[in-house]
């Protein structure tokens, strides 16, 4: 039996060789294989290849000749319901989101006060007649009394002074018959005056449309153009959007856009360019860029566009509720 000292010196027997498969005379090397015939070379680039091909083919469908931009929104003309006068709101016919029709009642004012200065203003009317009146009797009497003072004047009855007085007296009736006819008129005017405050104290919508926003509650004292309801026109609604003016070169008046409301996205409404705006957006802005300034960095402004939502596609619904405000992406065909 071997030692431990021996087992030591004596060497570890290697591992039989692993011999080699033999290769047909047909069969090649891996690294002599090209390597346009290698395939998990030519799977990855034919994939990236009719990757690269597909996405030409969308752009040039859906990109080139098309003009896009997601700065849009639904608009429409918006009236600001105010009052004329100054009064306390005693009752509001409409809220928020209601639908309003031209001519219809929206709010209506204590007219308390009014009805009492209207009474005064009749009684003050009906005075100044009853005073014409009585300046019509003094100028007659006036007028009598100076054809009897200028008939004694004439036949040395009555002195000069005597017919001196007659003529002023005539004269005096006169006036006092014309103002008489001038205050007249005054209270006739502040009768008219007091009706129309009294008018204003009832506010009626001026256009067919949908209360967007409420600003006072009943009860409230409101200043003559302090605005009570904001009304949105709904006869007539359409896009407005910010284009890059780099952009408007491409653009003209009648140009087929294609509208995505954010509110629908299974659906694409139809419309045409038929506005274009008279100024960037900002010079509207609250501090408007002043160029002449001493350091000058140049930006791209936008241009507001007007797009009407004439028609729409068959996939989209004719009972779609569009609201003022409401975002949407455009895509503005060009060629």
């Amino acid at each position: 039996m071997a030692t431990t000292e021996e087992l030591k010196r004596t060497p570890p027997r290697s591992a039989p060789p692993i011999p080699e498969p033999e290769m047909d005379a047909g069969d090649e090397s891996i690294d002599d294989v090209p390597m346009y015939r290698r395939r998990r070379v030519i799977i990855p680039l034919a994939i990236l290849v009719a990757a690269v091909l597909g996405g030409a083919w969308y752009w040039y469908v859906n990109f080139r000749g098309y003009i896009t931009s997601d700065d849009a929104y639904i608009d429409a003309n918006r009236v600001s319901i105010s009052s004329k006068i100054l009064g306390r709101i005693a009752r509001l016919a409409v809220d928020e989101a209601d639908s309003v029709t031209a001519g219809e009642v929206l709010v209506s004012l204590d007219s308390t006060d009014l009805r009492a200065q209207l009474a005064q203003a009749i009684a003050a009317f009906s005075l100044a007649r009853e005073s014409v009146t009585l300046s019509r009797v003094n100028l007659a009497r006036a007028q009598d009394d100076f054809r009897r003072a200028d008939q004694q004047f004439s036949t040395a009855v009555i002195t000069k002074e005597q017919y001196d007085h007659a003529r002023s007296a005539l004269d005096a009736a006169g006036a006092e018959l014309g103002i008489a006819l001038s205050r007249v008129g005054t209270a006739q005017a502040q009768v008219g005056v007091v009706r129309a405050q009294l008018d204003n104290c009832t506010i009626v919508s001026p256009v067919n449309g949908k209360v967007a926003k409420r600003w006072v509650l009943q009860g409230d004292v409101v200043q003559p153009g302090q605005p009570v309801f904001s009304v949105y026109d709904g006869s007539q609604i359409w896009v407005t959007a910010n284009l890059e003016e780099t952009n408007m070169g491409a653009l003209k008046l009648g140009d087929e856009v294609g509208i995505s409301v954010d509110s629908y996205p299974d659906r694409i409404f139809g419309g045409r360019v038929f506005q274009f705006g008279g100024s960037t957006a900002a010079q509207f802005s609250l501090i408007p860029p002043n160029n002449a300034s001493g350091n000058f960095t140049k930006v791209t402004q936008r241009v507001p566009i007007k797009i009407s939502i004439e028609e729409r596609t068959p996939g989209a619904a004719s009972r779609a509720v569009l609201l003022p405000g409401m975002s949407v992406e455009i895509r503005i065909r060009t060629l």
